[in-house]
């Protein structure tokens, strides 16, 4: 696995297509533990917390 975890510039052009800086928002990533499915995954607009690690390009934020 590659740390800290990049970010393509076509992913931050997308954001700032759908605007999401402009809302207070980051698009937030997260891996949360499954039952007998395996890892759920989920990808949301959010509002960055204080712990949370922030990957910034083009004025636009991803959360993990």
């Amino acid at each position: 696995m590659q740390l800290p975890p990049t970010v393509t510039p076509r992913a931050f052009e997308r954001l700032a297509e759908i605007g999401a800086a402009d809302q207070g928002q980051a698009l937030r990533v997260a891996v949360e533990g499954g039952g007998c499915s395996g890892f759920q995954y989920e990808i949301a607009l959010d509002a960055p917390k204080e712990d949370d690690l922030v990957l910034e390009g083009s004025g636009q934020k991803v959360v993990v």
